[in-house]
């Protein structure tokens, strides 16, 4: 369980996905410390307005060689960070800041984009068994098993 004063990372892929993560963890920010990670140019590592922002590579499951750094990146992250938990709406930065968190202990939670109807993204795919949480924002996705459906965000 995520106490009020834990760290929770949240990290996803920029577009749509950044929009979904924004939408979850703006509520969130009102009883933890909610750290952010996405791979856009504009957000250096700074703080936005009381927001604490990581710049991380941009990578993709399409040319592996891209997860190595930001595997690395990413590390770096948590290890200094040390979030309780870790938030991703997807995408590959998500993925691999998912299996991180799995060898480093930190509790995940993953939430499938609304824009994947018909079947779950691959990344929800690959992260299924690795996530402690795995949530679809489509009911007919959902198996109450290890994937759950609690809503959409938008």
């Amino acid at each position: 369980m995520i106490f009020s004063s834990d760290k929770v990372l949240a990290i996803s892929s920029p577009g749509g996905h950044w929009i979904q993560l924004n939408k979850i963890c703006n509520p969130l920010e009102l009883k933890h410390k909610v750290i952010y990670a996405s791979p856009r140019s504009q957000y250096q590592l700074n703080k936005i307005g009381t927001r604490k922002v990581f710049n991380i590579l941009d990578a993709s499951a399409d040319n592996k060689l891209t997860l190595i750094p930001l595997a690395v990146q990413l590390l770096f992250i948590l290890l200094k960070e040390r979030p309780k938990a870790i938030i991703s709406t997807g995408a590959a930065p998500g993925v691999v800041a998912i299996l991180l968190g799995k060898i480093l202990r930190i509790k995940t939670i993953w939430i499938d984009s609304i824009a994947n109807v018909q079947q779950l993204s691959r990344s929800a795919r690959i992260i299924k068994s690795h996530a402690n949480i795995v949530v679809t924002q489509w009911q007919p996705l959902s198996d109450d098993k290890t994937t759950f459906y609690r809503g959409s965000v938008l």
